[in-house]
């Protein structure tokens, strides 16, 4: 138990040191490139930038969130190594297995941690950056314009070509009314729809498909409110696991296919317990190289690890959103795959007594 908590206490100590240092550097490389544009919004200098950091800050911590967990894990176990305290441990009869199979335990705590903080407050915090950026970094300023939302509701198809002021005016939406067979039996445009007094009010509205008779349906009926069509023109990641979850398989919401939104839902759920596989790959390194004597060899090789498992994930997170992979497939494979080979190797280190 001492054992485990000097080693916990370790790996979280370099693990938080590193993300406060990684989330510092990049945060002024970051307000370097924008700074810029923010300051032309016209706004307070100090305040505009104070708040663009704090806006952009939580999205860079769950970037580098990862890499932080790589880069403790690798210190801690090299400087264990190098201490003979690994030596130590296994003496006093604790496996490889054991010592790894701890800190992967942390990092699924973390990984809990990481997805709770990504799907409560990045989700926010990227959402209001991008209203402000849409705003021109203006203070006060409104969304000028949103991308055009695909609605299925019921027998309704909708598409709305301009989401403005906050989902509260629709611009360019046409509808199509679905017969029993599923094919097209009325087409309405409609020029402008107003969100006021909890209804919307049509304006400028004519029939362009059907028979016109008096037994056609009325030009919109909804209940899709304000708040949805906002949500709908932002991306993915500015929408909470929820959300997503909620447009996607109850009303079949969103500008793009089922499956690149499944995608991504999954993709919700399998990003953060990377934390969990980071000491795995930092084992692999520090317990093959230990012996060469060169840290910094370990450390590269543990990175260059870690940045392989990026370029996978990336590349099948790509071809899940375009439909060549099922969404689950696309984004729990890379996972899958690296803590096969990573605890077939940690396995193999340890029957040879690495």
């Amino acid at each position: 138990m001492t054992l485990s908590w000097y080693l916990t206490k370790a790996y979280l100590t370099r693990f938080f040191a590193l993300l406060v240092g990684l989330v510092v550097f990049l945060q002024m490389l970051d307000l370097l490139a924008n700074a810029d544009a923010v300051l032309d919004g016209g706004g307070a200098p100090v305040g505009s930038l104070a708040r663009y950091i704090i806006y952009r800050v939580p999205s860079i911590v769950e970037t580098v969130a990862p890499l932080a967990g790589l880069l403790g894990a690798l210190t801690t176990l090299v400087i264990l190594a190098r201490n003979s305290e690994i030596i130590a441990m296994r003496a006093a009869g604790r496996s490889v297995l054991s010592l790894i199979g701890g800190l992967v335990v942390v990092g699924l705590m973390l990984a809990v941690v990481l997805f709770f903080f990504s799907d409560r407050i990045v989700v926010r915090f990227n959402a209001q950056l991008e209203d402000w950026k849409s705003a021109g970094y203006k203070p006060g300023g409104e969304i000028i314009d949103g991308s055009e939302a695909w609605v299925i509701e019921g027998e309704t198809i909708v598409r709305v070509g301009h989401v403005l002021r906050n989902g509260a005016v629709l611009n360019d939406i046409r509808v199509f009314h679905q017969a029993e067979s599923n094919a097209v039996a009325d087409i309405v445009n409609i020029r402008l729809a107003i969100w006021e007094d909890a209804a919307w009010n049509l304006f400028e509205f004519e029939r362009v498909g059907g028979d016109g008779g008096a037994d056609d349906p009325p030009a919109w009926v909804t209940k899709l409110r304000p708040d949805d069509f906002n949500k709908l023109a932002n991306p993915p990641s500015e929408l909470t696991f929820d959300e997503l979850e909620h447009y996607v398989r109850e009303l079949a919401l969103g500008t793009r296919p089922e499956y690149y939104y499944d995608t991504w839902l999954q993709r919700k759920l399998a990003g953060p317990v990377v934390l969990a596989l980071m000491p795995l790959l930092a084992a692999i390194a520090a317990f093959a190289h230990h012996r060469q004597g060169s840290a910094v060899m370990v450390v590269v090789y543990g990175i260059t690890l870690g940045f392989v498992f990026i370029l996978t994930d990336n590349m099948l997170l790509a071809m899940g959103q375009f439909g060549a992979l099922p969404p689950i497939v696309a984004a729990w494979l890379p996972l899958a795959l690296f803590a096969t080979i990573g605890l077939w190797i940690v396995l193999k280190l340890e029957n040879q007594g690495a």
